[in-house]
């Protein structure tokens, strides 16, 4: 009876930690996350750098809203949750949590580019 017990509160605590089965995040290299962005019409394209970043260099078809700014889930909210939304930093390291974040607030469709960044994306030519 203790085994069946258990076994139900795995399973109750499993349910509620599990998000939505239509959301998550995709990790892509960079030629995965361009070919990608290629392909998908109504792409949102998300910058995750500071201001001070954007203004050295940006993507232009992208919008900024910073992960660092305390009201970043408040910018995504304008964002449309159904349209596949791409997640890039300067390099790798601050688009996994933005993407997650995404994911969490309810996207449907969240990509993530892993290790290369701002400066993969613009040697590539993505605009």
């Amino acid at each position: 009876m203790k085994k069946v017990k258990g076994f139900l509160l795995v399973l109750v605590i499993g349910f509620f930690n599990c998000s939505d089965a239509n959301s998550q995040v995709n990790t892509l290299n960079l030629d995965g996350f361009v070919a990608k962005i290629k392909a998908t019409p109504n792409a949102q394209l998300i910058d995750v750098r500071t201001p001070e970043e954007w203004a050295q260099g940006k993507i232009g078809s992208s919008k900024l809203i910073s992960v660092a700014d305390p009201k970043f889930l408040e910018q995504t909210a304008k964002l449309d949750k159904n349209k596949p939304v791409f997640v890039y930093c300067a390099v790798g390291g601050r688009s996994p949590k933005a993407a997650a974040m995404l994911q969490q607030a309810g996207f449907k469709q969240v990509y993530n580019l892993s290790g290369a960044g701002y400066t993969g994306l613009a040697a590539k030519g993505v605009k």
